[in-house]
């Protein structure tokens, strides 16, 4: 099975994704039918090679009786309506918005919204797969659901407009199937770009990412890069439940790489999203190859107490290894480094505990990969008791046991003997049983 990963350095939208999985070499026909399963009147899709910023890619676009429902492209003769609302949304009195967004998303007047159960009904309804149609449901439920939030309105009463147009359904159905088809053992993202500047809405100007959109990419790492609006609800669902790890590009044996294109050109970049195609390098992949998170900040007014609970606090927290460097620092003030080491998930607990309990101003991180032995835990009987021994091996081979230091404390304690007698009896004891070590 092949690993995907996806490029979001100018956003995402429906169409843009549809068009980097056609790129990578998806059959059109993976849309079209779910497209005609649907039973839309008078709706198709289609695809066709273009450039965005020099770069070519595919562009694919929904059409109704024939036409694009965007209308046409800027090098179709549409330069007049890009002008009209570069950058921007629309929203109603509810928030929800439609018009144009990233270029990707400008509806003809004749086109209504819908309702979240008359969309529920047309995908339940449909002919799809069952895995598509699940899959599609579960986009919009999750799309409802933050526009509810954000308007303090129950799910129910969440009626889309540019969401709820006939391209944008078409582009979460189309995902839903291209997904499917692709089969992905794992789909992962880098950061993804946003846009900057304001959208115009009913409630006037708002600031990018749209409400919506920011409640979608919450936990998803973003930024800001310019060229209005890029990342559109449609493209934050996606994200948020397609992905299966934000992470900047993972070890691949690349094998191919798709360009979706949006509609408009951006001045700053290439409008476009990439999907890279390939497999787990040997060693490397997922769950082979551990990942830590590295965390690091100079401090030089804390006193040597600090020092000891700070490291205390960490570990107690959970961080892997933390520990203290001697550092020359500005106006040649002696001062230490220090260092924690702990799991992704964990990092914002880390770094804001670092923070507060160092009185540094701020800190570092980067991820590392790390090669680690296999590790487990067996209890010992001893003339004192029970002692549990860490163990490690590498490929079956064994590296190392060490009694567990609190058991040998405690038991030193209890018998009024030194604690080295506890370790060197734990250690007799473990060489008495047969592959123990």
């Amino acid at each position: 099975m092949a690993r995907y990963h996806l490029d979001c350095w100018s956003g995402i939208a429906g169409d843009m994704f549809l068009g980097a999985c056609l790129d990578l070499g998806m059959p059109l026909a993976v849309v079209s039918e779910a497209v005609e399963r649907l039973g839309l009147p008078g709706v198709g899709v289609e695809s066709r090679k273009a450039l965005r910023g020099g770069l070519a890619g595919t562009r694919f676009r929904v059409l109704v009786e024939g036409r694009p429902v965007e209308g046409l492209d800027p090098e179709e003769g549409g330069a007049e309506q890009e002008q009209h609302g570069q950058g921007h949304g629309h929203t109603d009195a509810h928030g929800h918005s439609h018009g144009q967004e990233h270029g990707h998303h400008h509806h003809p007047p004749h086109q209504h919204g819908r309702d979240l159960a008359e969309i529920r009904r047309l995908i339940g309804g449909s002919g799809l797969a069952p895995a598509v149609r699940e899959r599609a449901l579960a986009l919009f439920n999750r799309l409802g659901e933050a526009e509810a939030r954000m308007h303090g309105i129950p799910v129910e009463r969440v009626h889309f407009h540019e969401v709820g147009a006939v391209d944008s359904i078409v582009d979460l159905v189309g995902a839903a199937a291209a997904i499917e088809h692709l089969a992905p053992e794992r789909l992962t993202c880098g950061t993804v770009n946003v846009g900057g500047g304001r959208a115009e809405t009913a409630h006037g100007e708002l600031p990018v990412p749209a409400p919506a959109t920011a409640e979608l990419l919450a936990g998803i790492p973003v930024f800001g890069g310019g060229g209005g609006e890029l990342t559109t609800p449609t493209g934050a669902v996606l994200l948020a439940l397609l992905v299966d790890e934000f992470v900047e590009l993972p070890g691949l044996v690349l094998d191919g790489a798709g360009y979706g294109l949006g509609r408009r050109e951006v001045r700053e970049r290439p409008n476009a999203l990439r999907l890279l195609r390939g497999r787990a390098v040997a060693g490397a992949e997922a769950g082979a190859l551990p990942e830590v998170m590295v965390l690091e900040c100079e401090v030089d007014n804390l006193p040597g107490e600090g020092f000891g609970f700070l490291m205390e606090r960490l570990l107690d927290a959970g961080a892997l290894d933390v520990y203290f460097t001697p550092v020359q620092m500005k106006k040649n003030r002696p001062g230490s480094l220090v260092t924690a080491l702990c799991r992704r998930p964990q990092l914002e607990q880390m770094a804001a505990l670092l923070l507060a309990e160092s009185g540094s101003l701020g800190c570092r991180f980067h991820a590392a990969g790390r090669f680690e032995a296999e590790r487990d835990s067996i209890e010992v009987e001893t003339r004192f008791g029970a002692v549990r021994v860490k163990r490690a091996r590498l490929d079956g081979r064994a590296l190392s046991a060490a009694p567990e230091f609190e058991d040998c404390r405690r038991l030193a304690l209890e018998h009024g003997v030194p604690w080295r007698d506890v370790y060197r009896a734990t250690l007799a004891a473990l060489s008495g049983i047969p592959g123990a070590q």
